[in-house]
C-alpha cells in the first residue's frame, strides 16, 4: 500500500478570514486568489528511506509542501510509465541503470549542474546517471565488491593477483582451506561477481562515445587486451583457484567457516562480516595485469526529476531540490547509514562504527569502478558473459576461455543487432 506523508504543508495565510458581505463581493469572488496554496512536490521512495527524506523536508522546500510516497523500488520504475500524469511523482528514488530507458521515454528530465556541484562527486559515480551529454540524476550512494581476506590465513595483503593465487593454492594444498578464492558463480555463472577478474584481464562491456555516454557498438567482451590475457582463466581453472561449482551461498559459507582465505563480496554481506569470530580486512582485488586497472562495477542509487514535474508546474523547484538539497553531505551521510553503502558526496562523513568502516572500505575499493551500464542493450550482456565464465571455469571439461568469451561476444552482438 502506498503511504503518502505530507510534510511542510504550510498555508501562506496564517489566519482564516471571515468574508464580508458587501456590494463588491461578487467582483472580489471573481478575482484570482492571492493566497492559493503552492503546488506540492511528490517524491516516490522506498520505505526504508522515507522517514529520512521526510525529516529533511519537514518544512517543505521553497514554500512547497512535499509528499513522500513509499513504494517498492522496482515498482517506482514500472509505475512511472503507466501512472496518470496527475498522480505521477515529481521526483523518484532510482537505480542508475534505469537512466537510458527513462530518458529515452522522456519520463525524466536532464539536470543542470554547475562546476561546484559536479565537484561533490567522483566523475565515475556521477557518470552513472549520464545519458548522451546530459546528467539525469544526483547520486546518493553506491556499492561495489572488494576482496575480503581472512587475516589468520593471509595476514598481509597480496601485492598482485599472481601472489594471491600462489598463497591461496598453497593454503588449499596444505589442507588449511577448502576453497582457494571464494567467488560465487554456480552452474549458470555470475558475471557480477566475476567482473573484477574480467576487468582485470582487460575486459569491459561497452566503451564510450565522444560525449562520454556508453556506446553499444563498442563491445569489449572479447577485445584485444582481454584475448591476450584470457589464457590466465584456463590456468585458474586447471589449478582449481576458481571453480564455477562454487555458488554465492557456498562461497560465503566457506569464508564464514574459516576455510577460504579470500572472498569477493560487497557491503550486502555486512551482517555476515560483523558476526565473524576471526579478524579480516577489506581491500581492492590486486591487479591481474599491471597495466590494467581493476574496475569494479558500481551499483548507484540517487534521485531523478520526472517530466511530470513540468506538467505540475514544479519542474524548476523540483530539480533545485534534487540538485541542492538531496546532494547535501549530511543528508547523504544519513542515507548511507541506512543500508551501509558508501555516500556519493565526497564531503560526506560517516560513523566510525563498524558499519561505517565497512561502507567506507568497500567504497574505497571502488575508486576505479565503472557504473553498471545504464542503456537498454546491457540486458543482452549478462547471460552470455555469465555463461562464458561458468563454462571456462568448470573443471577438467571446461571450454577454453578464448573460445567461451568469443562465443559470448558473438551472441551479444547478435542480440543487440
Amino acid at each position: 500500500m502506498n503511504r503518502p506523508r505530507r510534510v511542510g504543508a504550510r498555508s501562506a495565510l496564517a489566519l482564516a478570514v471571515t468574508p464580508i458581505v458587501a456590494a463588491s463581493a461578487l467582483l472580489a469572488a471573481s478575482a484570482p486568489s492571492a493566497t492559493a496554496a503552492p503546488q506540492p512536490i511528490t517524491i516516490w521512495i522506498d520505505v526504508a528511506r522515507a522517514a529520512t527524506v521526510s525529516e529533511l523536508l519537514t518544512d517543505g522546500y521553497k514554500g512547497h509542501p512535499v509528499n513522500v510516497v513509499t513504494k517498492e523500488l522496482s515498482a517506482i520504475k514500472t509505475e512511472l510509465a503507466t501512472v496518470p500524469v496527475e498522480q505521477a511523482p515529481d521526483i523518484i528514488w532510482a537505480e542508475n541503470t534505469w537512466t537510458g530507458e527513462l530518458a529515452t521515454a522522456a519520463l525524466v528530465v536532464p539536470l543542470t549542474l554547475n562546476t561546484a556541484r559536479r565537484a561533490l562527486f567522483a566523475p565515475n559515480v556521477l557518470s552513472g546517471f549520464q545519458f548522451g551529454s546530459s546528467v539525469y540524476g544526483i547520486p546518493v550512494q553506491y556499492e561495489t565488491w572488494a576482496l575480503v581476506t581472512n587475516a589468520s590465513l593471509a595476514p598481509k595483503p597480496a601485492p598482485t593477483f599472481a601472489r594471491l593465487s600462489v598463497k591461496a593454492l598453497a593454503l588449499k594444498a596444505a589442507g588449511r582451506a577448502d576453497v582457494a578464492l571464494a567467488v560465487g558463480q554456480g552452474a549458470k555463472g555470475n558475471a557480477y561477481f566475476t567482473y573484477p577478474l574480467f576487468a582485470g584481464l582487460g575486459g569491459y562491456v561497452f566503451g564510450k562515445d565522444a560525449e562520454g555516454s556508453l556506446n553499444a557498438a563498442d563491445l569489449g567482451i572479447n577485445n584485444a587486451v582481454f584475448r591476450k590475457n584470457a589464457s590466465l582463466i584456463d590456468d585458474w581453472n586447471s589449478t582449481g583457484l576458481i571453480n564455477s561449482s562454487i555458488d554465492v551461498v557456498a562461497a560465503e559459507a566457506a569464508f564464514k567457516a574459516g576455510r577460504a582465505p579470500y572472498w569477493i563480496t560487497g557491503p550486502w554481506s555486512a551482517s555476515t562480516l560483523q558476526a565473524l569470530k576471526f579478524k579480516y580486512f577489506i581491500s581492492p582485488v590486486p591487479r591481474v595485469d599491471a597495466a590494467v586497472a581493476m574496475a569494479p562495477l558500481l551499483g548507484i542509487k540517487g534521485f531523478m526529476t520526472t517530466s511530470a514535474a513540468q506538467t505540475h508546474g514544479v519542474a524548476a523547484v523540483a530539480s533545485a531540490l534534487v540538485i541542492k538539497k538531496l546532494s547535501d553531505a549530511d543528508f547523504q551521510t544519513k542515507m548511507a547509514a541506512i543500508s551501509l553503502r558508501a555516500p556519493a558526496n565526497k564531503k560526506s562523513t560517516y560513523s566510525t562504527s563498524i558499519g561505517g568502516r565497512l561502507a567506507q572500505a568497500f567504497g574505497t575499493a571502488g575508486v576505479d569502478g565503472v557504473p553498471m551500464p545504464n542503456i537498454s542493450q546491457a540486458a543482452s550482456v549478462w547471460g552470455p558473459l555469465s555463461t562464458a565464465w561458468a563454462t571456462s571455469t568448470s573443471g577438467p571439461d571446461a571450454t577454453p576461455a578464448k573460445k567461451a568469451f568469443a562465443a559470448a561476444q558473438n551472441e551479444i552482438k547478435k542480440a543487440i543487432g
